[in-house]
């Protein structure tokens, strides 16, 4: 990750309106709730990841990162998903404490986002749009964010061809 990628934000400053916010809350509790009854649903089952629904993309150490499948996020039947957002599901074992894999995730301002991103190396860019609700000492867990992220693909960029075009 290089630092001058964090200096600025790329997009105009974004002010959602109270409505909008809300609404944003609304969305966040009713992921949260479901996936809460999805992670209830697993632990009490076999543990195992429906494949039909999620795609693996990732596996590190104890751990297994999925991807919905978006012909899945939309069969009727189905638990719902993040509505059309691109949801992902993680399943394996986090070695440490939970309040240190919690600070490792949430970043509220772009000075965190480039600590984060200086450890773990994951993103090429990153900006701060609109901090909704921010931690508080007395609850540093409970945040909603909007950011825009770049994670950084290594070799992603080796197959692009540039054409130019002259008249």
């Amino acid at each position: 990750m290089v630092k001058g990628r964090f200096i600025m934000n790329p997009f105009p400053e974004m002010q959602i309106s109270p409505n909008d916010q809300l609404q944003l809350q609304d969305l966040a509790n009713s992921i949260i709730m479901t996936n809460l009854d999805n992670y209830n649903t697993f632990v009490t089952g076999k543990r195992k990841v429906d494949t039909r629904r999620w795609k693996k993309i990732k596996e590190r150490e104890k751990l297994v990162v999925y991807a919905e499948r978006p012909e899945s996020a939309h069969t009727a039947g189905s638990e719902p998903s993040g509505s059309g957002i691109p949801m992902i599901l993680c399943v394996g074992v986090i070695e440490g404490k939970l309040e240190d894999t919690m600070y490792g995730v949430i970043s509220e301002d772009l000075e965190t986002m480039r600590i984060k991103a200086s450890y773990v190396g994951d993103l090429s860019g990153a900006a701060v749009l609109d901090p909704i609700v921010l931690p508080t000492l007395e609850d540093p867990f409970q945040s909603l964010i909007v950011k825009w992220m770049e994670l950084d693909i290594p070799f992603a960029s080796t197959s692009l061809v540039t054409a130019t075009m002259c008249t």
